[in-house]
């Protein structure tokens, strides 16, 4: 079994012991509340499945997607950075992530804030997410131009590190477990 094999296994046990260890806590008069009751047992069946949207597992699996395309597209830097290709994609999305922010930033743009400011807006929202999303289209525009499939370059990460993604929803599920405990009653 690799380290990987036995932190994962690790982290399951933890969060089957969060329910037992809440009842227990919470037995003892400590000021928690117990996964084991009834209303303990009705958030856990009705927020189980949260954590498989949770930011966690998003921000692995974008991750996981970017080490892929860029190892199967941009790798090595050397011979990427000589070739003219390259600078045509890079300028192509640089112009049209440029357009986009200044569409964006326009004093009439419906992705401001209500008080007309980027604080609080809907483009700092989803700004570092679409930023990620781009770069991953980007990298797969001109990989696919060195004839590298893209499900091989969107999964590459994906398959070379299995439990990344489970590992992200089980740190999820725990944190979530948590914060319904001890939250304030």
């Amino acid at each position: 079994m690799s380290s990987n094999e036995r932190n994962f296994a690790c982290l399951l046990v933890v969060a089957a012991l969060l329910p037992l260890l809440s009842w227990v806590l919470a037995a003892l008069g400590v000021p928690c509340r117990s996964l084991l009751d009834d209303e303990g047992l009705r958030w856990l069946f009705r927020h189980a499945s949260d954590c498989l949207h949770s930011r966690l597992v998003a921000f692995a699996l974008c991750l996981l997607m970017m080490q892929g395309v860029i190892r199967q597209s941009l790798l090595p830097l050397g011979n990427t950075f000589r070739q003219p290709r390259f600078y045509r994609c890079a300028a192509v999305y640089a112009a049209v992530l440029v357009s986009i922010l200044l569409a964006a930033v326009s004093p009439d743009s419906p992705l401001l804030s209500i008080t007309g400011g980027l604080v609080g807006s809907p483009l700092l929202d989803g700004l570092f997410f679409l930023g990620w999303f781009s770069f991953i289209v980007f990298c797969l525009c001109y990989g696919h131009g060195k004839h590298e499939p893209w499900t091989k370059m969107l999964t590459h990460s994906i398959r070379r590190h299995p439990l990344a993604i489970p590992f992200a929803i089980v740190v999820s599920f725990c944190w979530q477990c948590i914060q319904y405990i001890f939250a304030p009653i």
